[in-house]
């Protein structure tokens, strides 16, 4: 019987669920993605499409979406900081805009 060793590798960055058999490392990556590598193990490489694969999609649509409504956020940010910024500069005196640069 060969044993299967799984364990994370702090050792890279980010870190990395690694799964062994043996000696050999059949798989490195994401906790979830080597939850669903297991499951595919036991059922002679299948997993459940509805079960299993559309959850963690849904999983990562929620980060993804997540990540773009921070983008849109930072970026309206900064538009209002140069807008703001450009407005203190033009109520600079002229000779205080001039030793700024």
């Amino acid at each position: 019987m060969v044993l299967i060793k799984k364990y994370w590798d702090h050792s890279a960055s980010p870190s990395q669920w690694v799964i062994k058999r043996g000696d050999s490392e059949i798989f490195r990556g994401t906790f979830d993605d080597g939850v669903l590598f297991l499951k595919s193990l036991d059922n002679g490489g299948m997993i459940n499409f509805k079960g299993d694969y559309l959850p963690a999609m849904q999983k990562l649509r929620k980060y993804c979406q997540s990540g773009f409504k921070l983008e849109r956020e930072l970026r309206r940010e900064i538009l209002k900081l140069k807008k703001e910024n450009k407005e203190l500069k033009t109520k600079l005196p002229r000779k205080l805009r001039n030793e700024n640069k």
